[in-house]
């Protein structure tokens, strides 16, 4: 599964690192960068 969220926003990021996902990128979007986790399901 891609779950994503801001760069700034560090707690989102350690919640989905702790359900195991994995950073693949930060890519711009139209609505402003993204960080893009991949989480097996």
């Amino acid at each position: 599964m891609l779950l994503t969220c801001s760069p700034d926003n560090y707690a989102s990021g350690r919640m989905i690192e702790k359900a195991g996902g994995v950073l693949e990128d930060v890519r711009d979007t139209v609505i402003g960068p993204k960080r893009r986790y991949w989480v097996a399901l």
